[in-house]
């Protein structure tokens, strides 16, 4: 059965993981394996307490709902047999206890398989922090102590590129809405090659004489077909009439280095936007 969580509680427990209640830090923040089967990781603590860590590992993607609103995918069974890690990842160390201001290194290893199709496959890790348990004291009978210790779990993507790579996008019908002045662009899209496409969308509003009067740029994570929104902020009083609204989707990230990303040729894809006041 596959369980889709809905974007806003993803984000939420995003929020809380990276926030400043997060007990742990991570980095990188999205893991690439390398040629030889290996993969780093770094755990942090930048408080006062020492942590208890755990290791784990879950098969997941982002997804969509029919709206083009971002979704967690999780138990998807057939996506996992076909490009999931399994059981060929490790993580050394997977538990331990890691004081204040200490730093940790990871070694993740994924075991070769040399009956895999080329491709890129995919998992999610999860590092789970909580604070370590201290020792109870006994306390006199005119007061009773209580303590509560959170665990938090931090959930990042783990990739590995087997042989030859490829991605691309091909794209269907585009929808439009508009909403306090902002414009959802929802293209139907179809993800091309052997590999997720990760990259960003720029989203450009041009009148017809091609003048760009706003750009916005988004990070994307696509990795089957499906909707996806891109979002962009309309310039106030704009006149009515006919506008083009473009997306350009290229392979490039601030937070990715272009070495770690499948490549591919910048795709575009245009819908006639109608303003009227």
């Amino acid at each position: 059965m596959t369980h889709r969580l809905p974007a806003i509680f993803a984000l939420f427990f995003c929020l809380f993981s990276f926030s400043a209640l997060a007990q742990v830090s991570l980095a990188p923040t999205t893991v690439f394996i390398d040629q030889n089967g290996i993969g780093t990781l770094f755990v942090t603590n930048p408080g006062d307490t020492p942590q208890e860590i755990n290791v784990s590992f879950l098969f997941g993607y982002p997804g969509n709902d029919d709206m083009g609103n971002l979704t967690m995918v999780y138990g998807d069974s057939l996506s996992e047999k076909q490009f999931g890690m399994g059981d060929r990842l490790r993580a050394f160390p997977r538990t331990f206890i890691l004081a204040p201001q200490q730093q940790q290194t990871v070694r993740l290893q994924v075991r070769p398989d040399r009956t895999l199709s080329a491709g890129t496959y995919f998992t999610r890790i999860k590092v789970t922090s909580n604070a370590q348990t201290t020792d109870v004291e006994e306390t006199n009978t005119e007061g009773v102590s209580t303590q509560v210790n959170f665990k938090f779990d931090q959930i990042i993507a783990a990739f590995q590129k087997v042989g030859a790579v490829s991605t691309s996008l091909e794209f269907g019908e585009v929808e439009t809405e508009i909403a306090n002045n902002i414009v959802r662009i929802i293209p139907e899209f179809k993800v091309t090659g052997n590999s997720p496409y990760l990259g960003s969308v720029t989203a450009s509003l041009k009148n017809k004489t091609g003048q760009v009067l706003a750009e916005q740029q988004q990070t994307v994570a696509l990795y089957f077909s499906g909707k996806r929104s891109v979002e962009l902020k309309l310039p106030d009083n704009l006149p009515s009439g006919e506008y083009d609204v473009e997306l350009t989707y290229e392979t490039r990230r601030s937070d990715i280095p272009s070495t770690d990303l499948v490549q591919s040729p910048a795709v575009r894809t245009t819908v006639t936007l109608k303003i009227q006041q």
